[in-house]
């Protein structure tokens, strides 16, 4: 069981365009590749979200898509939580461990930047996966943020795809 997370960035490090939108990703995947998605959703038993990214799933796929159990970092909770999801203010680091003790699969580390800087400064991963996407957006929103102190990782896989993606896999070194 480990923890996992993974995110798309662009070519020059940003997730988001200036204007918060997502939506370039779309023309840069194909689908007759396989990037590897279904596979870290099936070994997943629980998840850890940024709040804009459950608000974003939400409003993309519905609730319910998932049994398992989900905690959404946030500094403004709901006064109601759909059955299964915990809305937390508590640190990267205890919400992880809270997830890893309610399965023994693993838990899915999934938010923007500052998400998963606060989860590799807390050594909060066990493992990092990065789909770059071959798209330069100038600008935006940074793929990390700012860390106190250098982290090193060691790269287990690379994958390239006739897309011009590249799915790089990293452990905590």
């Amino acid at each position: 069981m480990a923890i996992v997370a993974s995110i798309a960035a662009s070519l020059d490090g940003f997730i988001r365009t200036e204007s918060g939108d997502m939506a370039w990703l779309n023309g840069a995947m194909r689908r007759d590749e396989d990037y590897g998605m279904a596979n870290t959703m099936q070994r997943a038993g629980a998840y850890v979200l940024g709040a804009r990214t459950y608000r974003e799933s939400v409003a993309t796929f519905g609730g319910g898509m998932t049994t398992s159990p989900t905690y959404v970092l946030t500094h403004a909770a709901p006064d109601e939580a759909p059955s299964g999801v915990t809305f937390t203010s508590e640190d990267v680091r205890t919400v992880v461990m809270t997830a890893q003790s309610a399965t023994d699969k693993d838990v899915n580390v999934f938010g923007g930047g500052d998400v998963l800087t606060q989860a590799l400064a807390a050594d909060a991963l066990d493992e990092l996966m990065v789909a770059l996407i071959p798209v330069l957006l100038g600008g935006g929103t940074r793929l990390f943020g700012e860390l106190q102190e250098s982290k090193r990782l060691s790269l287990t896989d690379c994958t390239s795809f006739k897309s011009g993606i590249v799915l790089l896999r990293y452990a905590s070194a």
